[in-house]
């Protein structure tokens, strides 16, 4: 179905044009006719699948087309962040361009004399956060009773976030409302509730979650260990470019500055989402983004919650999101307005139980693909490192942690080198003695963008090259002494594990970190693990 085959108001269909729509998404088509009607409406739809247009177009027809002049503000849109809330009253003000209308979006972080001039100024709609539009209410003196129609965007998030209570007393003050319309990604038993309380006999419209990501997003998945990780992101960032934007999502906001610095590094124009962000960075930085200034936005669910940008053409799941629900939120910051998009995660040992159950909610599995070897290191060579002079939260520990100390000087017990035990501590299941964990040749840590000597060959990274004065007390009391220029385990405690065989294509999530010790003859617990499912 087209946007010209709907009876919009001729203003609502100019800015309609002007936009670029053409196609109805297939939750617009489901539900714009029965909320043009008036009728309630719940709509269980994912993330980029067109819900914005899906309340505000039929909401702004109404209103347009009302017979009579409507008390003003008209219209109430709640939404979970200030981010969503931000990108719902922009499409607002793009419909209402050839109107006389105004929007309101109230949310925190911002001065509230701003916000009270929006309000005056004829403005039909208001787009908040519950938290900062109950403070309005309370000590603002914004009234409620002239609310016609309440509209909830992602409720089940503002559920999780915990906005129930907030989310009841506005209901209580838009007495005067006369049409409510939920929109959900999932429909979870507070959804549920709360629709049956101030809901009039909803309609429901559900859109197959299955079906829009297997249409519109090509899944891959690669198991690698999680040391590989990082490296491997790097490779594939520089080997594979993308003309639009990428979003890399972890799920430890103290991964965002270890992964932004190492990319920088390479000369990846990359930025982090923090919540230690304030508001008017956030909204700074996101702008950059839209526009260019970043190629890759590194950020957790919690921080990119309401992030809409139509050139997303990559996802990469840095860690697999503990919630399988949140996989779909993920990757459908990619394939907005019908467009195509690609989701790319890396699934080490530790994420094995995520993606049972995200493959289960498919129902489907997700495709698996080949591993390339020479992407398992870091890159060598000459790179020009990009904003180095920047400094995102967080940033400046990480850096400390990798010098081995504040000002670079190291820690009792510790060598000053990036090898340390610690690099890596962010990631859920990381072992101390991360070290016994590596493949042979890999250095300690994140090498410099700059491998290669003057004379034209290749030499290891400094930290492989330990000076007697410089080994840590356990090192030297088991043994790890330089030989040749290579340590030489003295313990069992110190031998290298054992990598995968590059030539063996299961490549099994299990036997990429094993540590196979050669005078322990019992079995290890990574194959007790994998017999067990394997006995299926």
């Amino acid at each position: 179905m087209k946007f010209n085959e709907l009876p919009f108001h001729e203003s609502l269909k100019k800015a309609l044009d002007k936009i670029g729509y053409t196609e109805l998404t297939p939750i617009q088509a489901k539900s714009i006719p029965f909320a043009m009607e008036g009728h309630d409406l719940t709509g269980l739809a994912q993330t980029g699948t067109g819900k914005t247009m899906a309340f505000l177009l039929p909401t702004l027809h109404r209103l347009l087309s009302a017979e009579e002049e409507e008390a003003l503000p008209y219209a109430l849109v709640l939404a979970p962040t200030r981010e969503l809330t931000i990108q719902i009253a922009e499409e607002a003000k793009k419909l209402l361009e050839f109107t006389d209308f105004g929007v309101a979006t109230i949310i925190g972080g911002t001065d509230y004399k701003s916000q009270e001039q929006a309000l005056g100024n004829k403005a039909c709609i208001i787009v908040a956060t519950p938290g900062r539009l109950i403070d309005f209410v309370k000590n603002h003196g914004l009234s409620l009773e002239n609310i016609k129609v309440v509209i909830l965007d992602e409720a089940d998030r503002m559920f999780d976030m915990g906005f129930v209570q907030d989310l009841k007393y506005i209901f209580h003050k838009c007495k005067n409302r006369k049409q409510s319309l939920l929109f959900s990604a999932t429909l979870s038993y507070e959804v549920v509730r709360l629709a049956s309380r101030y809901l009039n006999e909803p309609i429901e419209v559900h859109i197959n979650p299955e079906k829009v990501i297997t249409e519109r997003i090509d899944q891959t998945l690669l198991h690698l260990g999680r040391e590989e990780k990082l490296p491997y992101l790097v490779n594939s960032l520089l080997n594979y470019p993308i003309e639009g934007l990428g979003i890399i999502f972890t799920n430890y906001k103290m991964n965002i500055p270890k992964i932004v610095s190492v990319l920088r590094r390479y000369g990846i124009t990359a930025t982090g989402l923090s919540s230690e962000l304030d508001q008017k960075k956030r909204i700074r930085l996101l702008r950059d983004f839209k526009a260019g200034k970043y190629k890759y936005l590194i950020a957790t669910d919690v921080a990119s919650r309401g992030i809409d940008i139509e050139n997303i053409d990559v996802v990469y799941n840095y860690d697999l999101p503990q919630d399988a629900e949140n996989y779909v939120h993920r990757i459908g910051r990619t394939a907005r307005a019908g467009r195509k998009g690609q989701s790319i995660g890396l699934c080490s040992e530790t994420d094995y139980t995520e993606l049972e159950r995200i493959e289960k909610y498919l129902n489907s599995k997700i495709p698996v693909a080949e591993i390339r070897e020479e992407y398992l290191e870091f890159p060598t060579g000459e790179f020009t490192p990009v904003f180095a002079d920047e400094v995102i939260p967080g940033e400046k520990k990480y850096q400390d942690r990798e010098r081995g100390g504040k000002g670079g000087k190291p820690r009792r017990g510790e060598q000053s080198g990036r090898g340390d035990r610690r690099e890596h501590g962010g990631e859920r299941g990381e072992h101390r003695s991360g070290d016994r964990n590596r493949h042979k040749g890999k250095s300690g840590g994140h090498p410099p963008a700059k491998m290669s000597h003057p004379d034209g060959h290749s030499h290891a990274h400094p930290s492989d090259h330990k000076h007697p004065a410089k080994m840590t007390h356990h090192e030297f009391k088991h043994g790890h002494h330089p030989k040749d220029g290579k340590g030489k385990p003295g313990h069992k405690k110190n031998q290298q594990g054992k990598s995968f065989q590059k030539n063996d294509p299961r490549r099994n999530l299990f036997d990429i970190n094993e540590v196979k010790q050669s005078k322990k003859q019992k079995q290890s617990i990574w194959k007790r693990i994998l017999s067990f499912f394997k006995k299926d």
